[in-house]
């Protein structure tokens, strides 16, 4: 009997990647084929056994893998710089092929592109019909430009993402932010708009990658005019003066016109080939734009205060106005104020330059506390139309109004009829007046102008007070012996050039604040006893208690009026004039901090501080105790040593002359004719000026002294009145 065994089962032969990558290559070589004639045979193949093998590759199930294929061919295509170059190369032609393929469709709106102005209707232009558009545009006619140039502009780099976060991270969120879907051409410009909103970039992209797409489906066939077709429309030069005359036409108050602020504009066009009939051609023109006021501020404003009535007679209350020495002082809470600006800018210096705060058990401020901040709120400014007349003399001031009233269509009459503020700088506001003054008194209130008030510019303002003070304090550069702040600049390596240009503000106000942030700098170097240590990269730590105490101790000496007084007693000027400059330039930063802030409390404290001394060194100059400059072999008063201290003498001694000599400071009554009225002003009492004040002799309260010298004055003056009497009896 005969058995049969089992089959014996061979081992399982484990075989590697590799292992079958050189069969399945000794296969395709035993038939002749090449690795890559192998795969376009097998993709290009008609046989259904081959289609049915590839038959997920462009599917969403198969996409993967097949993304993934064509990764490792490029990158093993680019893995030298000549097969980068070849890979580009295919990249761009076929991007090309599927550009060109992609347009927008061909016909008549709505069917296609095309749009004929004579069937363009308002309901195109609507934001529903904008949308509309754009997102067939970007998403059906050339979706793919669009995507490439929106990647392009919303790629960043490793480096710049890491910057956003950390950004993003030290930044609060603000719920505010526009949404990506809201079109800028769709926004209102009366909408108000918080100022501290972050900018919208993939809005940004969006916008520009859309304006792109537009602007190449018009180049390639101009008959793909929509978007072209809509900007036309909009900046027509008749919707422009429509929006002009509606601005200057509109009002919140009817006896209040919106504020209109102007300047002059004047450019040269040079010409390198000159002839007799081609020569340099200089233009002089004046631009401008409408301020309306927020409603905010116009109601904290009666309505009748705000009537050309009311503003003939407060100017004509004006002109007897007394003026006492309070006006011209700050008051306790506005010093308090001045010591806390002062202190945060010494805090900010410190903290800047010389130290860090190892804790904050303490607060240390580095910017002043705001006082009466304005809205910060967009404001609601229309701009004028270029006009081709210069407001630098009356004449030319005469014709800014005219074009102005050109420009809004409105008759003379209604221009005249509600008071006009205009903002201008010192030039402009001096030639309106002067127009003014030429055609008052006048039967045509169309031409008097009697309605304009002309307001100093703030920006111009600190200008001119800045350029004043930086002159006196830069010093003689070409005097070695001169300590003027020039050499603070020079220290720098500021060029002389660039120290004193008048024209340049910008340039000016950083100078200042070069230098005053350098002298503070040094002052409390000399507190901390550290004057002769360099300054270090790594800021050395400091409790806030120290800080703060270094920060008050430098205020105190410095800044205080003890140490002005110690200062002025030395030999040697230097520390007076540092204390000087000090407060000068602290002036003009802080002016220029809060403007930029919006705190106008702050700008007031300022302006109060400029307006004190300009009255001083006005009424300095008129009674010749001082001077500004003389020519040689001409007569030169003797040189002050402190002319201040002469001028506030001086200032006593007119308060306490008969009639209060110290109203001459006052500006000038305002004259004005109306010949509507029926009865004319009450006149004067006899033997009253219109230019002395209606105290007359009751204050101050006089010492002794003070009235047996005044009762010296009055029997002289009474003498004299009855001398000249005498002689009018004569006369007549």
């Amino acid at each position: 009997m005969s058995t049969t065994s089992a089959p014996m089962q061979l081992p399982k032969t484990v075989r590697t990647q590799e292992s079958k990558l050189h069969m399945i290559c000794n296969l395709i070589e035993e038939m002749d084929l090449t690795p890559k004639s192998f795969i376009s045979a097998f993709i290009s193949s008609s046989s259904s056994r081959m289609a049915f093998l590839r038959r997920y590759w462009g599917t969403s199930t198969g996409w993967p893998s097949t993304l993934f294929l064509l990764k490792t061919i490029r990158d093993a295509i680019c893995n030298k710089p000549l097969g980068n170059d070849h890979w580009e190369s295919f990249i761009l032609e076929e991007a090309t092929h599927i550009t060109i393929a992609q347009n927008p469709r061909s016909g008549a709106y709505p069917h296609g592109a095309y749009h004929n102005t004579k069937d363009v209707s308002e309901s195109r232009f609507s934001s529903e019909s904008k949308k509309e558009q754009d997102h067939i545009l970007t998403t059906r006619d050339m979706p793919f430009l669009f995507n490439l140039i929106l990647r392009k502009l919303n790629s960043q780099s490793p480096e710049e993402k890491k910057l956003d976060e950390v950004k993003e991270d030290s930044d609060h969120t603000n719920e505010n932010i526009p949404e990506p879907d809201k079109d800028v051409g769709e926004m209102d410009p009366n909408d108000d708009l918080d100022a501290s909103l972050p900018f919208n970039y993939p809005k940004q992209a969006y916008m520009v990658a859309k304006t792109v797409c537009s602007m190449v489906a018009y180049v390639a066939n101009r008959r793909n005019n929509g978007p072209q077709l809509a900007n036309s429309v909009t900046f027509l030069a008749k919707e422009a003066q429509k929006k002009v005359l509606t601005s200057l036409s509109k009002s919140l108050v009817p006896t209040l016109a919106p504020f209109i602020c102007v300047d002059n504009l004047d450019f040269e066009q040079k010409i390198q080939a000159k002839s007799i009939d081609c020569t340099n051609w200089m233009f002089h023109g004046t631009w401008g734009y409408v301020h309306h006021p927020s409603q905010l501020l116009i109601d904290l404003v009666p309505s009748a205060d705000l009537t050309l009535d009311a503003y003939r007679k407060a100017m004509f209350k004006a002109s007897s106005l007394d003026v006492h020495p309070r006006m011209l002082l700050p008051t306790v809470k506005e010093e308090v104020s001045w010591e806390l600006v002062i202190k945060s800018q010494i805090a900010d210096a410190l903290l800047g330059y010389l130290a860090s705060q190892s804790e904050r058990l303490v607060s240390i401020h580095t910017k002043p506390p705001a006082v009466e901040p304005i809205s910060s709120k967009k404001p609601d400014i229309t701009m004028l139309k270029l006009m081709i007349a210069s407001d630098n003399s009356a004449q030319g001031a005469g014709e800014v109004f005219e074009s102005i009233t050109d420009q809004s269509k409105m008759s003379a009459t209604r221009f005249a009829s509600w008071l006009q503020v205009v903002d201008g700088n010192l030039g402009t506001c001096t030639n309106v007046s002067t127009l003014c003054n030429q055609r008052i008194p006048s039967r045509h209130v169309e031409e008097s102008l009697e309605n304009v008030l002309t307001i100093l510019g703030g920006a111009h303002t600190m200008w001119k007070i800045s350029q004043a003070i930086y002159s006196k304090h830069v010093g003689d550069t070409s005097d070695a012996r001169d300590s003027g702040s020039w050499r603070f600049l020079d220290s720098l390596g500021i060029p002389e050039s660039k120290m004193t240009d008048k024209k340049d503000f910008t340039l000016m106000i950083k100078n200042i604040e070069k230098i005053h942030k350098a002298s503070l700098i040094y002052c409390i170097m000399v507190v901390m006893e550290t004057e002769k240590d360099p300054l270090t990269k790594v800021l050395p730590k400091l409790s806030s208690e120290k800080i703060k105490e270094h920060v008050d101790n430098t205020y105190e000496r410095f800044f205080s009026p003890e140490a002005k007084e110690k200062a002025m007693s030395h030999s040697n000027p230097k520390l007076s004039n540092l204390m000087l400059r000090l407060l000068d330039f602290t002036t003009i930063v802080e002016g220029n901090a809060a403007m930029k802030s919006g705190n106008i409390g702050r700008v007031m404290n300022v302006w109060k501080r400029w307006a004190s001394l300009n009255n001083c060194m006005r009424m300095c100059r008129q009674n010749d105790i001082c001077y500004t400059s003389a020519k040689i072999d001409d007569y030169i008063p003797q040189q002050l040593e402190d002319f201040y201290a002469v001028g506030i003498t001086k200032m006593k001694t007119l308060f306490q002359q008969n009639g209060n000599g110290l109203n001459k400071l006052r500006p000038t009554p305002m004259n004005f004719w109306n010949f509507e009225l029926t009865t004319d002003p009450p006149p004067l009492p006899i033997g009253v000026n219109s230019d002395v004040s209606s105290a007359g002799n009751t204050e101050p309260h006089l010492t002794d002294n003070e009235s047996k010298c005044e009762e010296s004055e009055e029997e002289s003056e009474s003498e004299s009145e009855s001398n000249e009497e005498d002689e009018a009896h004569g006369t007549s």
